[in-house]
């Protein structure tokens, strides 16, 4: 009898951590997503951007964040680190250089306060009248 006693104690634990399993993951799995971007995703410009600007759904650490932008040619185009948004935690921004016309990619890498690692890119294309072509 004792061994049955055991085993409902293992079958009551078990469905208690099946219990807790599934309702941890909606609360455990929320992590840094863009909201917005400047320049936006696919956009294509008239104007050469001055900064690329990314707010996400919670803040995130600009420390321990990248923000990294390559040519149509997959070639690295230099950047300071980001800086957080003085007026709004979840934003990072970058200044830009003066970009010529064409395709651009940017990447990012950041740190949510809440400690998730989001990894993104996303695309966009200058076609400014009077912008030197590479």
């Amino acid at each position: 009898m004792r061994m049955r006693t055991t085993s409902q104690a293992s079958l009551a634990i078990s469905a208690a951590a099946v219990v807790l399993f599934l309702l941890l993951p909606t609360a455990a799995s929320a992590h840094a997503g863009m909201i917005s971007s400047e320049p936006g995703r696919r956009a294509v410009l008239s104007v050469v951007p001055k900064q690329i600007r990314l707010c996400f759904n919670e803040n995130v650490e600009a420390a321990f964040s990248k923000v990294l932008l390559e040519d149509a040619a997959g070639k690295p185009v230099m950047l300071p680190p980001p800086v957080r948004d003085a007026s709004k935690a979840s934003c990072l921004m970058v200044p830009l250089p003066v970009l010529a016309n064409g395709g651009y990619t940017v990447k990012y890498k950041v740190l949510s306060v809440d400690g998730h690692v989001v990894e993104y890119g996303y695309s966009f294309r200058i076609q400014a009248a009077g912008v030197v072509n590479d």
